[in-house]
């Protein structure tokens, strides 16, 4: 469990946060507390997702249940028909799915953070103008800083004075929790590219394949969900909304 604080810069009421119900200690936080420009923020208790943990359980469970993982090439949906014989086909390939679904609305979206061992427990994010956070990954040690979010970039170098921008923007929302950090000497540089779509996710069946792409971001959030669409496509039920 994590204690998360958020802030938005871009609404004045918190209308529109779905899961504010879903969290028995959720609290608004009064104007005082908001950092900048912030409008409206809330804290509550949660949890934070480390990939490096995550997908290999995810691959364990699988596995468990009988899953077979096969690394191919494919440059089309009938190299996975030929490779399968699967009855039904998933397409949940990210960025791949620019050509596999001829879909010309996916786009790469740049990403860069810093990795920096420390303590901190606390995830804290800011959104709206911007995309600034904190977000801890304690098995590992440390703290993800970010972020930035740049769309049809496909730099792979890191941006030295992106750095020291995201560095200056988590320190505003922490109440300069990181102030001590060095960027040239005490974080770990990430630099990675998500798969984003515009139009937003794209889950739909079409002929024998469901297409389930376009999470950009937030694909740790939104994959149980998007997960539950594509079997509700495949067998024709509807699972319950929350």
């Amino acid at each position: 469990e994590t204690r998360i604080t958020e802030f938005y810069d871009d609404r004045d009421s918190a209308a529109s946060i779905w899961y504010q119900r879903l969290f028995p200690d959720f609290q608004f936080l009064p104007q005082t507390k908001l950092p900048g420009s912030a409008k409206i923020g809330f804290c509550y208790t949660g949890m934070t997702v480390n990939p490096n943990d995550f997908l290999p359980w995810v691959v364990t469970k699988l596995r468990s249940r009988g899953v077979r993982f096969v690394r191919a090439t494919l440059s089309s949906m009938e190299d996975l028909r030929a490779l399968t014989h699967a009855r039904t086909l998933v397409n949940a390939s990210g960025l791949g799915a620019k050509e596999l679904a001829n879909d010309n609305d996916v786009v790469s979206v740049r990403g860069q953070t810093m990795f920096v061992k420390c303590d901190v427990r606390e995830c804290t994010i800011l959104q709206g103008s911007e995309y600034t956070y904190a977000i801890p990954r304690i098995s590992a040690g440390g703290v993800i800083l970010g972020g930035a979010s740049q769309p049809s970039s496909t730099e792979t170098a890191v941006d030295q004075s992106l750095k020291k921008d995201v560095l200056e923007r988590v320190n505003r929302i922490t109440g300069n929790a990181f102030a001590w950090v060095d960027v040239d000497r005490d974080v770990q540089d990430i630099v990675g590219f998500r798969p984003g779509r515009r139009g937003g996710i794209r889950i739909e069946k079409e002929g024998d394949v469901v297409h389930a792409y376009g999470g950009g971001s937030l694909g740790y959030v939104y994959a149980f969900g998007m997960a539950s669409r594509v079997r509700d496509l495949i067998t024709g039920t509807r699972t319950p909304k929350i």
